[in-house]
Formats: C-alpha cells, sequence, structure tokens
C-alpha cells in the first residue's frame, strides 16, 4: 500500500458516495487508475464493506454497549452464541475482543424493558457459558478521519457524531427504511441500483436520500481491516475519577490531536469513556498509554485494555 492507496482511502473515508471521476480531479490522478486501486483494495480485504452511520437517537433509538466474558465452552457454544448475535436485529456492532472481555456488543432499543428482554434472553439460552457481563449506555461517539492516522494531517473537524436517548425528532416510512437498509450493506451503490434494489425510482430514492442525509446518515464511509496495514485495534476503557465538563473537553481534544485515536466515546456506566486506537507495535502502544496516563493521571480511577481481534457484524440499521 503506497502513498496514494491511502489518499484514495482518505477520500472514501470522508464521504464512498462521492464519484470516483471527482475523487480522481481531487487527487489529480486517472480516473481508470482510481477505480483499479479501489478494486484491489476490495480484493486485498483491506475494505471490508461500505456502510451508512445513522443518528439513532433522532430516532428514538438508545443504543447500549455490552462487554461478555465466556467461561470456557466448547466450540459449538460459542459459535451459537456468535451466530444469536449477529442475527438479532438490535445488534449493530459486534466484536470477537481479547483481555478483560471476550466479547463487545451495541445494541439499539427504543425502549429499557427491550433490553431487559434482550439480556434475559441472552441469559436463557447461554447462561452456562456467560460468566459475567457489564452493561453502559452511549451518550455518543466521535469518529476521528482517517486521514489523521495515514497522512498524518491534524484536522480539528471530526467525521461524525452519533447521539444515543434524545427525543424522537425524526420520523421514517417503510420506503425510507428499505433505503437505508440497502445503504447499510453497499453505501457507494449508485441511485439506480439503490432504486431497483428497493423498487423505487430514481427520482424518489433520489429525493429521499438527500432527505436523510439531512437530517438522520451522519456518514458514508467504508470498513477497514487495520490489520491487512499493519496495525492493531485496540480499545482503553477508562473509569474517571473527575469527569466534568473541562476533563471531557480536554480528553477529546488531545484525542484530536493524537493520529492513532480512531474514535472516542462518552458513555453512563461501568466505564466512563472509550477510546479506540490503532497501535502497530507493543513499543508504540506502551509509548502511547504512558503518555495518556501522564497527561490525565489525577482524572483516572482505572482503566481495562482489550483488542479487537474480530468484527463480526457491523450495520447501523436496528429495523
Amino acid at each position: 500500500m503506497d502513498l496514494i492507496d491511502k489518499k484514495i482511502m482518505c477520500a472514501l473515508d470522508n464521504n464512498c458516495r462521492k464519484p470516483l471521476s471527482q475523487i480522481a480531479h481531487e487527487l489529480r490522478i486517472g480516473r481508470n487508475v482510481i477505480g483499479y486501486r479501489v478494486k484491489n483494495l476490495e480484493k486485498e480485504g483491506i475494505i471490508s464493506k461500505y456502510i451508512c452511520s445513522i443518528n439513532l437517537g433522532k430516532l428514538g433509538y438508545k443504543t447500549y454497549k455490552i462487554y461478555f466474558k465466556i467461561q470456557s465452552a466448547n466450540q459449538s457454544s460459542a459459535k451459537e452464541f456468535s451466530n444469536f448475535l449477529i442475527n438479532n436485529d438490535s445488534v449493530i456492532h459486534c466484536i470477537k475482543t481479547e483481555g478483560s472481555f471476550d466479547y463487545s456488543v451495541a445494541i439499539a432499543v427504543k425502549t429499557i424493558l427491550a433490553l431487559d428482554n434482550f439480556l434475559n434472553e441472552i441469559k436463557t439460552k447461554f447462561g452456562e457459558i456467560i460468566k459475567d457481563y457489564f452493561v453502559s449506555i452511549i451518550i455518543y461517539t466521535k469518529v476521528f478521519k482517517l486521514n489523521k492516522l495515514l497522512l498524518n494531517i491534524k484536522e480539528k473537524m471530526i467525521k461524525s457524531e452519533k447521539y444515543s436517548g434524545e427525543e424522537e425528532t425524526y420520523r421514517i416510512d417503510e420506503k425510507d427504511k428499505k433505503i437505508i437498509r440497502v445503504l447499510a450493506q453497499r453505501s457507494n451503490l449508485s441511485l439506480l441500483d439503490i432504486a431497483e434494489k428497493t423498487n423505487l425510482t430514481v427520482d424518489i430514492v433520489k429525493y429521499r436520500l438527500k432527505k436523510l442525509s439531512e437530517n438522520i446518515i451522519t456518514s458514508y464511509r467504508p470498513v477497514f481491516n487495520l490489520s491487512k496495514f499493519g496495525y492493531y485495534h485496540y480499545v482503553l476503557m477508562l473509569k474517571m475519577r473527575h469527569s466534568g465538563e473541562k476533563t471531557e473537553k480536554d480528553l477529546l481534544s488531545w484525542c484530536t490531536n493524537k493520529e492513532n485515536v480512531l474514535y472516542c466515546t462518552k458513555r453512563i456506566g461501568h466505564f466512563d469513556f472509550e477510546v479506540n486506537i490503532a497501535i502497530n507495535n507493543i513499543e508504540n502502544l506502551n509509548s502511547f498509554i504512558e503518555e495518556f496516563k501522564k497527561r490525565f493521571a489525577i482524572f483516572i480511577d482505572s482503566y481495562e485494555l482489550i483488542i479487537n481481534r474480530e468484527l463480526l457484524k457491523l450495520n447501523y440499521v436496528p429495523f
């Protein structure tokens, strides 16, 4: 992967629905070259899929993060548990992890009763293999642009914000849902392809997509496999001693200026913040943690470090 590939990845990360001809013009590279390199990035597994991020709070959803610790179980039971999470509509993000927990799961539901039903079903079906779990509610996630990591470009602007637990302020109908479901699977499809898959006209898709983008869709982006270009995905989970507005602002400012930080999440629960980082070796990981501890020593009560090993599901559409 060379500098041109990195520039193309960053352009797609900003908006993967942008026409390749426009990306070619901006990068001053031939359209055919861009197309060939994108196909190659997909073939090599560096780009695994294209998704759209949705502000679920505006649709009345609350997003919860659940960490599961699994007891030693046979391979069949573990596979059944993974399949349950993958196939459950409420699960929007599921990762196999290593460290203090074995699974990191995000679910989007509209009521606390729905959360309780979800947990009860898991405990009924898989209680024998679940050793422990922690639940927290996600308030927001700030996602930083990939050009920080790949091109070392320090930008103050974040790519998207996804809030949880707002009052429902936007309503969608079945036609909107059809469009969103298609985009959740491949967000860079043309208007014509979306129209064919939803049995809607191109004009209707174009109009509705514009409205959705103005109101609830926060970004269109690829999902990158960090391990394919030499990085490991670590998660630093923080329990704060003091977490007032100034501490939060300082933490976000620091994360914004660190090229390794992918995104930062504020939560209510066992941990207060979650900082996701891309690190290419253990020495850099130790340096990052030492710098972080030195900078925020008086604010941190405790922390846990896990590594994301395998992405099982990523689909911001709980309907």
